[in-house]
């Protein structure tokens, strides 16, 4: 019976992922990668792009809605390079390819939105992680750790990720939410 099981989700360091990453960090790596201090950008961190969702994200930045917004992408795939090639053709130099970072908090600092629309993710320590830094996710329906999503923040859930016009409607929207301040601290309350 349900009433008899208690889910205990994996924890978080909130000295490491924390609101004011946000202040100590979006200058700077920003700046290091050239991407405007008031453009909107979205998150995307994991290790093999295909099953977290690289694929989606990118038929989004296809779209003439998504020119202004950026995509940051930190991790790496053994097929990075058809990634960049194929973000190169259809995002006009909106997409950044970080690679492996063993200090990912800070590209939590400088982003606005987590977006991880995985294929298959049995929960996704970088919802939570996201999440502590106040950053609100845009994720697929087969990310375990959407079920964390409650209230507004459940908007972030795209229920067909395969669906650019879908994916670009929420990144959109969520960006648009992540300027209240009420909306991110409400991001952080979910990941402590």
């Amino acid at each position: 019976p349900e009433d008899k099981v208690t889910v205990i989700y994996n924890g978080v360091d909130h000295q490491r992922f924390h609101p004011g990453l946000r202040e100590q960090f979006r200058e700077t790596i920003r700046k290091q990668w050239r991407i405007p201090l008031d453009a909107p950008a979205v998150l995307f961190v994991g290790n093999s792009f295909r099953r977290k969702g690289l694929d989606r994200l990118l038929k989004a930045w296809r779209l003439p809605r998504m020119k202004e917004t950026y995509l940051v992408v930190v991790g790496h795939d053994t097929r990075s390079d058809r990634y960049k090639a194929l973000a190169e053709r259809q995002a006009n130099g909106k997409v950044v390819f970080v690679g492996r970072c063993d200090e990912v908090e800070s590209y939590y600092g400088a982003a606005d939105v987590l977006g991880l629309p995985a294929v298959q993710e049995a929960f996704g320590n970088v919802v939570l992680e996201a999440l502590a830094s106040g950053l609100p996710a845009v994720v697929g329906p087969n990310v375990g750790a959407a079920e964390v999503l409650k209230g507004e923040l459940a908007e972030g859930i795209v229920v067909h990720p395969d669906d650019p016009e879908e994916m670009a409607a929420k990144l959109l929207a969520i960006l648009e939410r992540s300027l209240n301040g009420d909306f991110c601290t409400e991001a952080r309350k979910v990941g402590k």
